[in-house]
Formats: C-alpha cells, sequence, structure tokens
C-alpha cells in the first residue's frame, strides 16, 4: 500500500499535472460540467473522479488476479519482484528526462483515446461518471506502474486495493491541477523526488526478490521486514 501512496501522492504532482491538464480542460467543455451550477459542478467533478478510481479498481483486481495466476504455475514471486524493480527504474529515469517517455508506446491509443473523448456521443455518455471510466483507460506510465505494483502483490484482492490507494492519493494534486500547472518549480522539484523515491521503491522490490531467492539476507528494520 505504502508504493501505491507515494506513487499517486508524489507521481501526480510531477506527472499527472501535465498529462491530465489537458483532460480536465477537456471535461470542463462537455454538456455535464459546463451547463451545471457551482454546486452541481463539484457533483459532476467528484462523479468524474469516482469513475476514474473505478476503472483503476478494476484494472487492479484484473492485474492482481494475473500475478496469482503466475504464482499458480509456479513462476516466484521473487521473479515478479525483481521485473517491477526493473519497470520501476526505467519510469524513475523516465520522470527524470533521461528516459524515452513510456508513453511514446502508446502514443497511438492516447490519440485514439483523445478522439473518443471528443468524438459525437449520445447524451447518456456525456454523465461524469462515464465520462471518469473512460478518463481512467487513458494510457498512462505511472498508472502502468501502479498496475505493475498491484501484479506483483500476486492476489486479486490486493491488487484491487493497491490500484484503489493509488487512485485516492492521485485527488489532491488533480483537485489542484488548475494552480499546479503554473507552478514549473514545484513541477520540476517532484519529478526529481518522485524519481528518487520510484529507484529506492524498485531498490527494495530488487532485494526482495534476490532475497526470496536466497542470494541476500533478508534485512529487518525492527518487527518490520523491509526486504
Amino acid at each position: 500500500m505504502t508504493t501505491a501512496l507515494l506513487l499517486g501522492l508524489l507521481g501526480s504532482l510531477g506527472h499527472c499535472v501535465g498529462m491530465c491538464s489537458a483532460v480536465i480542460i477537456l471535461l470542463d467543455r462537455q454538456p455535464s460540467f459546463r451547463a451545471a451550477p457551482s454546486r452541481q459542478n463539484r457533483s459532476a467533478w467528484a462523479l468524474a473522479h469516482a469513475g476514474r478510481i473505478t476503472t483503476y479498481t478494476l484494472l487492479g483486481l484484473a492485474a492482481g488476479a494475473l500475478g496469482q495466476t503466475l504464482i499458480s504455475f509456479k513462476l516466484p514471486q521473487a521473479i515478479l519482484s525483481i521485473l517491477f524493480s526493473i519497470f520501476a527504474f526505467y519510469f524513475a529515469l523516465a520522470f527524470a528526462g533521461l528516459a524515452p517517455s513510456p508513453e511514446i508506446l502508446f502514443s497511438g491509443l492516447i490519440q485514439r483515446w483523445g478522439l473518443a473523448m471528443r468524438g459525437q456521443r449520445p447524451a447518456s455518455l456525456h454523465t461524469p461518471y462515464l465520462l471518469g471510466l473512460l478518463w481512467g483507460l487513458l494510457p498512462c506510465g505511472l498508472v502502468l506502474t501502479a498496475l505493475l505494483a498491484a501484479m506483483a502483490s500476486t492476489n486479486i484482492l490486493q491488487g484491487g486495493l493497491t490500484m484503489f490507494v493509488f487512485g485516492i492519493a492521485t485527488l489532491p494534486s488533480l483537485l489542484a491541477v488548475r494552480w499546479l500547472t503554473n507552478q514549473m518549480i514545484a513541477r520540476t522539484w517532484s519529478r526529481s523526488f518522485v524519481s528518487l523515491t520510484m529507484m529506492l521503491i524498485g531498490f527494495q522490490f530488487a532485494m526482495r526478490g534476490f532475497a526470496s531467492l536466497g542470494m541476500v539476507e533478508h534485512f529487518m528494520l525492527g518487527s518490520f521486514m523491509l526486504w
């Protein structure tokens, strides 16, 4: 849960502010948001975020189920931990600008997603909750990282809870996105900090995998097993 919380809180400050600001502007132009009075507009945004977090949770359940399936096929959890650490290091480098952004791999899907959001739809699909469900399907490197953590949990419910916590943790940055998009210094600082945090998380998962394979000793910090 700590991994999901840190990814959501820190990653959203350095990543989602840039990527989702356009999404928020797009949603603001939808009839169900634009035509609503102030109180109803807040309700619309609450439903949109609820839809986004619902999608994350469902994806987390699927990722946890995949991890649980891999374990049932005798793939050691140690291997999943090491694979997650590799992806975590890569995304950390991408956030720091030292590696290509993972979103490049999904550029075609992102364009199709944008067209779907802007396209003509029946009025029923303009509802904030359904728009939030679509928002959750936006291809995103940070979400993919969180899904890898959900898969590494090797448990369906744990995977869903991991993504639920991740979604909740992204709320502060997304709720303040109009202010944060103008805070370039804070954004640069946060991207560096989240890169370091992800490297530390990747290191912990790698050491956990190596310890499970008997290559290094488990390390205890008091009563808490760090790896």
